[in-house]
């Protein structure tokens, strides 16, 4: 056998090894996460007690509102020694944390035979989810590209979709809007025949869930709020016509649309349409949340200039200042394999 056949050998034996169990190292070891009051995270609490039983790494679960958990966080990453293991953070925190060095470089994780589970199947990840929320230092400085690099996993992540009420759609023979003027119209026609009901229900109350509204409606309809030299573009006409649409569509909502949050008043039954983030679907399917149960239908985010749907959510990442890093790697790719997702 020669040298070279030799040592690729021992390092396959080496790498089966660590692999035969992974945990083993880290039994009794106990992770601090930090996740949001989410309905995926719900979801996750369920299964965190199967991770320990196959593991026997115990998990805490530090759960917040997802605005407060951004403001706990921004101040638990800057601390010398953090509390937190793994973090579930929201898209628009990844560029901050990573220019701030707080978030882990995934790359040597991924590549620690001890850690890393040949099985994990990256191809089962979304592109635009994972270069979205986990890429770093590519174009633009925040998206893929030739010099970025993984701070994060997607998981929790979010697209826009359209959900309509089909018995009230059926009743008044009306189209599933399919472009924004049609989005539009239908919008400010239907309070006319359903008085009393709304057309669509949006975010728009004041600060975060006005400026997602907001950006829901720019891409669409051929916005930008930077061009690609960094000139503030927002206030073009394209931003003038989708900050118009969200105004139309709040004047043409159900009462108190002006300081709506995130999936309010369809499932109470007062509003013939909805336009934000698939998760709410469960929301509206679940009879204990919802009076409109097996009647909303789903379509597309509606056409614009062009086709621009939402593509953030959340994603999980290790901080710099974590005190069980590879445990918490462990987690985070058991929670992003196809078993655990």
């Amino acid at each position: 056998m020669s040298k070279i056949a030799g040592i690729t050998a021992g390092l396959a034996m080496l790498a089966s090894t660590a692999l035969s169990n992974p945990y083993k190292e880290y039994e009794g070891t106990t992770l601090v996460v930090n996740f949001p009051a989410h309905p995926h995270y719900n979801a996750v609490m369920q299964i965190l007690p199967e991770f320990t039983k196959e593991t026997g790494i115990e998990v805490e679960v530090d759960q917040l509102p997802y605005l407060k958990m951004r403001e706990r966080q921004t101040l638990e990453l800057a601390q010398d020694e953090g509390d937190y293991d793994l973090i579930a953070y929201v898209v628009f925190s990844k560029a901050d944390y990573v220019y701030a060095d707080q978030l882990e470089n995934l790359a040597r994780y991924f590549m620690n035979p001890k850690l890393a589970d040949p099985s994990y199947d990256a191809d089962d990840l979304i592109d635009g989810y994972v270069y979205n929320i986990g890429f770093a230092g590519g174009n633009k400085g925040y998206l893929e590209g030739k010099t970025g690099s993984l701070f994060g996993v997607p998981y929790g992540s979010e697209t826009s979709v359209l959900g309509y009420r089909k018995d009230i759609f059926e009743k008044h023979g009306l189209k599933v809007p399919e472009t924004y003027d049609e989005l539009l119209e239908t919008a400010c026609k239907i309070p006319e025949l359903e008085p009393g009901m709304g057309g669509l229900s949006s975010r728009a109350a004041s600060g975060h869930h006005a400026s997602h509204a907001f950006l829901l409606h720019l891409a669409p309809l051929g916005g930008r709020v930077f061009d690609d030299n960094w000139n503030p573009i927002v206030n073009n006409e394209a931003g003038v016509k989708a900050a118009n649409a969200l105004k139309q569509i709040v004047d043409c909502g159900p009462e108190g649309a002006s300081s709506f949050g995130f999936g309010e008043d369809i499932p109470n039954g007062d509003t013939a349409m909805f336009l934000d983030t698939t998760v709410v679907a469960g929301q509206i399917n679940d009879p204990s949340k919802s009076k409109v149960v097996g009647k909303v239908g789903w379509a597309m985010h509606p056409m614009g200039t062009r086709r621009g749907s939402q593509t953030g959510g959340f994603g999980i990442g290790i901080p710099k200042n974590a005190e069980n890093k590879e445990a918490a790697f462990l987690l985070m790719q058991w929670l992003t394999s196809k078993q655990g997702d």
